[in-house]
């Protein structure tokens, strides 16, 4: 079963540039793994250290290995020192 999940990473505001750097680059190597189906970063309008992705993952074994890879553990290393707060991760399921 697919596994919708929405992450909401706020940086802090010194931060904001390097924090996107991480995330577009986890874009990026996210999207070429075989269980991603759906990898979408977007940036807050009005708040832009305000970061969230839409991702869908084939199943749970695919999300697993996914937080596993190197590009994921580098920014969860890094993210204690340049986040304003603890990422906020939704799993939830298409209903309409």
């Amino acid at each position: 079963m697919a596994i919708h999940l929405t992450a909401i990473i706020k940086s802090r505001p010194e931060h904001t540039e390097e924090v996107k750097t991480y995330l577009l680059k986890m874009a990026l190597h996210s999207k070429k793994e075989e269980a991603c189906l759906q990898y979408d970063l977007h940036q807050n309008n009005e708040e832009p250290s305000i970061f969230v992705f839409h991702e869908i993952w084939r199943d749970a074994k695919g999300l697993e290995e996914h937080n596993a890879k190197p590009h994921i553990q580098d920014f969860v290393k890094a993210s204690e020192a340049l986040l304003e707060e603890n990422v906020i991760i939704y799993k939830t399921q298409k209903i309409g």
